[in-house]
């Protein structure tokens, strides 16, 4: 069988030579997700990685394809943060669940790998290669409704031949309405952008974490091993990745809306200026 990155690379031009370019894109391996306050701790999804899944995003990156808003016949590899936001919440075809772990990152049951539909929760995760006795693996499972259901395929390599088998028989009659953001993966981050600007190591170690809870949203401010630097409150409407030390957000007082105005602040929580 071809190896994963050469068969994606035989799909990419036949992409560009169908003048349907604009409809595949890569997304930022560093795109930011808050952490939900559940899993304060991250998600440890390592186990769940295999080999050929590795090589492919380290040479490929991370693509994103889709010709309309919601496209549910495309895909978008989801980078190591949107994985790790979505797998904690991921439970099996048994209705069983990760468990946080006190302490440190929740050992996940599958990782999210690639989605057509992030609210839903649905597309294709690394999991347990036997679904009857939950070893070994890992294999591909397909995900429906925030569930894992079934195995699909054996290896990430035969999951991708398939499905790029499957995405050219569609090119030839796909009609595109082109949307940048079909899955929109970008769209749930924070504040994240196809052009953004690398973060620093400094920049990565701090996390925004959210409770989905009211209006607005709850957040506070993490180190990467989930320590409270500021904590979890209803002090903020919007938040925006620190860049150097300094994060934008939209304090939650009745001179601002959700429109603004931005203001600047520290890891303690401080203002600037």
């Amino acid at each position: 069988m071809t190896d994963a990155v050469t068969r994606w690379r035989q799909f990419e031009r036949t992409v560009v030579e169908r003048g349907l370019g604009r409809g595949l894109g890569y997304a930022p391996r560093q795109l930011r997700y808050a952490r939900s306050v559940e899993h304060r701790h991250g998600a440890d999804v390592s186990h769940l990685l295999p080999a050929d899944y590795r090589a492919f995003v380290a040479e490929v990156g991370y693509p994103v394809l889709g010709f309309g808003y919601y496209d549910r016949e495309g895909f978008s590899f989801l980078p190591p943060e949107a994985m790790e936001s979505r797998s904690v919440d991921l439970p099996g075809p048994d209705d069983e669940w990760p468990e946080a772990t006190e302490g440190g990152p929740t050992r996940c049951l599958f990782a999210l790998f690639a989605a057509w539909d992030l609210s839903e929760i649905e597309g294709y995760a690394f999991g347990p290669a036997d679904g009857a006795d939950r070893a070994g693996g890992p294999a591909v499972w397909l995900v429906e409704n925030g569930m894992a259901r079934e195995v699909a395929h054996a290896t990430f390599t035969e999951w991708l031949a398939g499905e790029l088998t499957r995405q050219e028989t569609r090119l030839a009659d796909v009609s595109p309405e082109w949307d940048d953001d079909p899955h929109r993966l970008v769209d749930y981050s924070v504040d994240g952008g196809y052009d953004q600007k690398p973060y620093t190591a400094g920049d990565l170690d701090l996390v925004w974490v959210e409770r989905q809870e009211g209006s607005p949203y709850s957040y506070g401010l993490v180190d990467r091993a989930g320590t409270w630097l500021i904590p979890l409150g209803k002090r903020f409407r919007s938040v925006r990745p620190f860049r150097d030390g300094i994060a934008e957000v939209i304090l939650n007082d009745p001179t601002t809306s959700y429109a603004g105005p931005w203001s600047r602040i520290r890891t303690d929580g401080s203002v600037v200026g």
